[in-house]
């Protein structure tokens, strides 16, 4: 019976009522009446139970959060670009946690490779445990203005094998994500027992992954940040400040760069203005630094694999 149907027994029943010759004219008006609520109510709920379908994100209707449609990718929705177009073989390590192990990097470190390293505040910035070796700072450990969270200081450690670059003794160097706020720290081997501070530090975790570090997301200007520079696409590339860079005469310099085992290399990156970064290799103590200038671009070329 469809809504006609209805309403043309509807009619006959007011008929009948008005005329009086049919005693059972209320009873399909009153049937219609009743088959109209119950149509309206199985509407609501219908309309109801789909509305909390919707909400509930569709898992009833068979629709995952994988299989959701992709939003829109015209000309309102606007490119989507990734914060870091490439990374390389190795992922930026990320700093220890709150309740984290102190990190400590490799037992054996590959020379001119950065770790990730925490400092303890139990030896004041003094004293370091890197490589199997104890350091301690050349400045002989004067006070340094650091804020301390949660005991430690969070950075990178590498060093230098003294043989190499003919300034004995070893040199290991401890260095920030913010230099401006705290300069590289430089230490040398101790001779003799390891001091008594060492002792009382905090847990400590090793681990052989590079810290394989691209500096911040916001650099500032002009201010010189630890950078590690991967071999993927030689020095044609690197991503600095949340973006894509490409070298400048096509980074000729890779032929001179000393790749530490495939390693990233520990090297220095510098935002000099909107357009323009610098990267800084690693140079010996009598050597001028070798540098490549960088501009952004929107993708990688065919020149890296």
């Amino acid at each position: 019976m469809d809504d006609s149907d209805e309403l043309l027994m509807l009619r006959r029943g007011l008929s009948d009522l008005a005329d009086g010759d049919r005693p059972a004219g209320p009873v399909p008006v009153a049937a219609v009446v009743s088959r109209g609520r119950r149509t309206r109510h199985v509407r609501r709920s219908l309309a109801a139970g789909a509305a909390t379908l919707v909400v509930a994100g569709g898992s009833v209707l068979g629709v995952s959060g994988e299989d959701r449609p992709a939003p829109p990718s015209g000309p309102t929705a606007g490119p989507v670009t990734p914060t870091r177009p490439y990374e390389g073989t190795y992922a930026p390590q990320p700093p220890s946690g709150a309740h984290d192990p102190l990190d400590t990097g490799p037992a054996r470190p590959v020379e001119g490779v950065r770790y990730r390293y925490d400092l303890s505040a139990v030896c004041d910035l003094r004293y370091a445990l890197f490589g199997g070796r104890v350091w301690e700072r050349t400045d002989g450990g004067s006070a340094v203005a650091v804020r301390w969270a949660d005991g430690r200081m969070r950075g990178f450690m590498s060093w230098t094998d003294g043989r190499r670059s003919r300034s004995e003794p070893d040199t290991a160097v401890f260095e920030t994500e913010s230099p401006a706020t705290l300069p590289a720290l430089r230490f040398r081997l101790v001779a003799g027992p390891a001091p008594e501070c060492l002792g009382r530090e905090p847990e400590r975790r090793y681990g052989d992954a590079p810290a394989a570090t691209l500096g911040p997301e916001r650099p500032e200007r002009n201010v010189r940040y630890p950078y590690d520079m991967t071999k993927e696409c030689g020095t044609r590339y690197a991503v600095f400040a949340g973006r894509l860079w490409r070298a400048e005469g096509g980074g000729r310099t890779e032929t001179h760069v000393d790749w530490a085992n495939e390693l990233p290399l520990a090297a220095f990156m510098t935002l000099t203005s909107g357009r323009t970064a610098v990267l800084e290799w690693p140079a010996g103590a009598e050597e001028t630094p070798r540098t490549t200038t960088y501009r952004p671009v929107e993708a990688r070329g065919d020149d890296c694999g």
